[in-house]
């Protein structure tokens, strides 16, 4: 995998020390720059590593077409997530999920968009118990608007996580 990454030798090295540092709590890893430089290559390296080192990775990439899809991102994100992982969130917390996921209809309820995040919190918790887990987005400037605050939660809450 390292020969399809050339000329990156700085960011290859931030790569494996986010990696690394995945094994002992939370961390964070940001590929900036213009267009074309090759960040989904890197992007798409640190998943394929990650995924070497049995690593659970939930990953979205979202494109400018579905940014105006609700919720389009999270359900990338979570949309793997097994069934069980969801049925141990509270009760608020899963039913606004699964309508956010399009797995349930609302129930002529309004979706609270705080409880889509506390659900995506719980999720990120739960499967943490296993091992790291990392979210990884490509392109995240074609996020959806209702994506972002249930991942802003998750983000906040990181320091719940297992080491």
């Amino acid at each position: 995998m390292l020969d399809e990454v050339v000329g990156r030798a700085a960011d290859l090295r931030a790569a494996s020390a986010f990696l690394r540092a995945t094994a002992t709590g939370p961390a964070g890893l940001v590929f900036a720059g213009e267009a074309g430089i090759g960040k989904t290559t890197l992007w798409s390296h640190v998943i394929g590593q990650a995924r070497e080192r049995s690593t659970a990775v939930l990953s979205a990439r979202p494109v400018a077409a579905e940014s105006r899809l609700a919720f389009a991102g999270l359900a990338d994100l979570l949309g793997p997530v097994p069934e069980g992982i969801l049925a141990r969130l509270p009760e608020p917390q899963r039913h606004a999920l699964a309508v956010a996921l399009l797995r349930e209809g609302a129930a002529g309820r309004r979706l609270d968009q705080r409880a889509v995040g506390a659900a995506t919190l719980g999720v990120l918790t739960e499967l943490s118990k296993a091992g790291p887990v990392i979210v990884a987005i490509d392109d995240v400037q074609w996020l959806d608007r209702p994506s972002a605050p249930g991942l802003a939660v998750a983000a906040r809450g990181r320091g719940r996580f297992p080491a």
